[in-house]
């Protein structure tokens, strides 16, 4: 693990830039297949509020690396975040799909990345108060195959309750600082996979489950988020290319229906003609993407629920898509100031 101050230019950002403590390849797992890691960006104020990001690349590539610029949003935010590595899928010897021999990630077939993911986010309130942020409200953030895993970590309340006849109880141990919560209180959804039963079923899905959509229904259908969608489930921001020819577009069309007919708070920003990772070549600079000029163009779907009487909960805002319809969206959900 390594701890040291950001870079000066990070701090002077913005005039409210201040200095974030890094600590790196941080253990929260010990698994059979390998220890599991995550990194840590703390802002130097009090009680900063935590988010984790989930990185991409197909259940089978990437690394946590594979992330925007936490350290930047960390002190321009004032938002402590935490980029989390999970069993990668497996690529068998006779794959289609290339190796990745460079990538030391433990690997695993399903459920093992939402277990990860889960324990993740437990040991993370467990040990909030030895690194410095407030776990109480959480929010989770992902992109493409890590936007299927955050989506799922805001739809399944407890890792648990996969435990059944496709997977038993010791599949989904809680083994991670079992009496903490895994909840979390806010998804961010970068073009994620919201119902595995949709794809081709040969695709990389194929890897993450192990064999065919075809041949495990069963299993698609717990590893979609669009299955736990209940009205406990927690307001989602969801970014999504139009023209994405990895994840369609429809995966976040079904998917917002599926949260507005739960009652749930869903915001939709729908980039037009914009393709996977918003046409970045990885999720580090995908956002630069959305706030290069002139911006792209988009449409913007909100879906609020709230009683008479009650205040607009103020999700009907919006911002272009990019870093302040995000820090928006957290202000109201998990709670910071988010003023200039």
């Amino acid at each position: 693990m390594s701890r040291s101050d950001s870079d000066s230019a990070e701090e002077t950002t913005t005039d409210r830039a201040m200095s974030v403590e890094r600590f790196q390849g941080v253990t929260y797992a010990e698994r059979d297949a390998g220890d599991m890691q995550l990194d840590l960006f703390i802002p130097e104020t009090e009680d900063p509020p935590l988010v984790v990001y989930v990185h991409g690349g197909g259940w089978a590539y990437a690394t946590r690396a594979n992330a925007p610029d936490l350290e930047r949003y960390a002190a321009e935010w004032g938002v402590a975040f935490a980029s989390v590595s999970y069993r990668l899928a497996p690529i068998p010897d006779d794959s289609p799909f290339d190796p990745a021999p460079d990538n030391p990630t433990p690997r695993d077939i399903f459920p093992a990345q939402i277990v990860d993911v889960k324990a993740a986010i437990r040991w993370l309130r467990a040990n909030a108060d030895q690194y410095g942020y407030n776990a109480a409200d959480v929010a989770v953030w992902g992109a493409s195959a890590g936007g299927h895993l955050a989506a799922l970590a805001g739809t399944l309340e407890d890792i648990s309750d996969l435990a059944g006849e496709v997977y038993s109880p010791d599949h989904v141990e809680k083994a991670v600082a079992p009496d903490h919560s895994g909840r979390v209180q806010a998804v961010v959804d970068w073009y994620g996979i919201s119902d595995l039963r949709e794809l081709g079923g040969d695709g990389l899905e194929s890897l993450l489950l192990g064999d065919t959509v075809s041949e495990n229904p069963e299993k698609a259908r717990l590893g979609s988020p669009i299955t736990h969608v209940s009205e406990t489930t927690p307001p989602f921001l969801v970014m999504h290319g139009e023209a994405d020819d990895v994840v369609p577009f429809e995966q976040t069309e079904l998917f917002a229906d599926a949260l507005h007919q739960a009652g749930v708070d869903v915001t939709v920003h729908a980039l037009v003609d914009l393709g996977h990772v918003f046409g970045a070549d990885s999720e580090r600079s995908a956002m630069d993407r959305l706030t290069t000029t002139p911006r792209p163009a988009q449409s913007v779907t909100v879906r609020t629920h709230f009683e008479a009487g009650e205040a607009d909960p103020g999700q009907s805002v919006t911002q272009q898509a990019g870093p302040a319809a995000i820090k928006h969206f957290l202000s109201e959900t998990i709670g910071f100031s988010a003023d200039p």
